[in-house]
């Protein structure tokens, strides 16, 4: 009978993200996760991160993937998965070849993302140049440029898809608030942990990750900090307002005579 159960136990995951006990970052270089486990602190996320150092052998970080290895992770977790573009080395036997290899993978960019670049290449101590990434705030960058966001591919299509180069400002960016938020995302003093040292971010402020993050009744966004200062990196999620959409009304009440709690908007009547 023991030997029937000890063969039937199936192998359970340590990590599991941020809905478990473990939580967000389980995954850590000390202790890399397996193949299908998260959450992983991977490059795909922006901000410090250990690169694919969080998973083992030759598995990557990915970005928001978990559920496809299972309902019960967190839409945001990032597990650890298989690489899905190796690099293939090719033959060089003709000039043409060498010409589109060098086309392909040029050696004239010191930084050339994440399909070259084993660590970060863009660091505050060595920024980059324009038209070299992967980087992940402003001040990776040489000077007064900033950090893209997944645009790499117009300086190469050997860059990876999400990774982020250098380019000119094309409007004087503010780098820090006046007077406003004190939560000002990545790009902030205290980064993305700002809203739990905070104690919960007010509207407008974040990074934030869930809504546990936010005061009161407020929500986290996705993506949208942007929309509350120029200050905020692209991928940074600030706490909002919730939404009262239609399906939150019941339907038992349609047709409906008067317009449901908190909608704004309610037509020429």
């Amino acid at each position: 009978v023991y030997q029937e159960h000890h063969w039937n136990q199936k192998k359970v995951k340590e990590c599991k993200g941020r809905n478990f006990d473990n939580g967000r970052r389980c995954c850590t270089p000390e202790e890399p996760c397996d193949e299908g486990e998260g959450d992983c602190d991977g490059p795909g996320d922006g901000g410090q991160h250990d690169g694919d150092k969080g998973c083992k052998g030759s598995l990557v970080c990915g970005s928001n993937n978990c559920k496809k290895f299972g309902a019960y992770y967190h839409e945001k977790d990032d597990c650890c998965e298989k690489s899905s573009s190796p690099l293939i080395a090719l033959p060089v036997n003709t000039q043409g070849l060498k010409d589109r290899i060098q086309d392909l993978f040029p050696n004239d960019k010191r930084c050339r993302g994440r399909n070259f670049d084993k660590d970060r290449c863009c660091t505050a101590g060595t920024p980059c140049v324009e038209g070299e990434g992967d980087c992940e705030a402003d001040i990776d960058c040489n000077g007064s440029l900033v950090c893209g966001n997944n645009n790499c591919k117009a300086f190469g299509s050997f860059f990876h898809e999400k990774d982020d180069c250098c380019i000119k400002p094309e409007i004087k960016s503010i780098t820090q608030p006046i007077s406003g938020p004190r939560c000002t995302g990545r790009n902030g003093v205290n980064g993305r942990e700002c809203c739990t040292i905070v104690g919960g971010c007010v509207e407008g402020e974040g990074d934030c990750e869930s809504d546990n993050d936010c005061k009161g009744d407020l929500v986290c966004g996705d993506n949208n900090c942007k929309a509350f200062g120029s200050l905020f990196h692209p991928k940074d999620d600030c706490c909002i307002k919730p939404s009262t959409s239609i399906e939150s009304v019941p339907k038992t009440v349609f047709p409906l005579v008067e317009p449901p709690p908190g909608q704004r908007c309610n037509g020429r009547n």
